[in-house]
């Protein structure tokens, strides 16, 4: 099996701290401005990490009846529980450790409202062994899941990184517009780690491991999936898009 730095502790931890940074600060806003969550709904969250958008979508929706922080990283159940106490849900934000190919399979059709993403369906992979070759069919397998989970009013809000994506502009303008923060040494630090696990994601998507489209290909392969209304912008220092897409459902009964 092939190394997946997303598995570890420090891969996982090395990432927490980007919300520090103002690139992550716009694409998380942007992305719960879209979402646009209301009190009493369902949301699911895929791939969490430390819960940025979690947090978002429940001071802006909450009370939530339900939100559930998907990863595939054991080690992120600890700032969801965090969150859990701080926003008081009772237990509403939870965690759940899966890959996005075995965890979505568990919930029924209809189950959300809602689902976000932050940066994170990229890394659906799969692997086939008569060709030796990555394909991109866990990633579209992925997105006709999250169709499949959606209420036909749902929405489906989500980030995904640009064709090629030069990471070193998101370190520029993080540390260029003055992080203010009281250890700069420490983010310092875990900037170069990130620089290091992104020279990693991009050798990786060029084999076709990962998935960092054009939006034509990614808007193609939504319709393929189910969604209809699609929407796009551009974020997090022009590295990555913004995307909301709904049920193509929700499309016809309106026209």
């Amino acid at each position: 099996m092939e190394e997946n730095h997303w598995l570890t502790e420090a891969c996982a931890k090395a990432f927490w701290d980007q919300k520090e940074g103002r690139p992550y600060k716009q694409l998380v806003d942007e992305t719960i401005g879209w979402a646009d969550p209301a009190p009493g709904e369902r949301w699911l969250d895929l791939g969490c990490g430390s819960g940025q958008l979690a947090s978002g979508l429940w001071q802006r929706g909450g009370p939530l009846q339900e939100l559930v922080c998907l990863d595939c990283a054991s080690v992120n159940a600890e700032p969801i529980a965090r969150l859990d106490d701080k926003h008081q849900s009772n237990g509403a934000i939870r965690f759940m450790e899966a890959n996005f190919s075995d965890g979505l399979r568990t919930f029924p059709a209809g189950s959300f409202d809602g689902v976000v993403s932050g940066l994170s369906i990229s890394y659906a992979e799969h692997f086939d062994p008569a060709t030796g070759k990555y394909t991109d069919r866990a990633f579209c397998q992925l997105l006709a899941d999250v169709r499949r989970l959606l209420r036909p009013d749902g929405r489906f809000v989500f980030s995904i990184n640009v064709p090629n994506p030069q990471f070193w502009r998101v370190l520029w303008k993080s540390l260029g517009s003055g992080l203010r923060i009281s250890r700069p040494g420490r983010q310092l630090v875990t900037a170069l780690r990130m620089m290091r696990y992104g020279h990693w994601l991009r050798h990786e998507a060029k084999r076709g491991r990962f998935h960092y489209l054009p939006i034509d290909q990614l808007s193609a392969k939504l319709q393929a999936a189910g969604f209809g209304s699609i929407d796009h912008r551009v974020s997090y220092a022009d590295q990555a898009f913004v995307v909301r897409a709904r049920p193509a459902a929700v499309q016809k009964m309106s026209a």
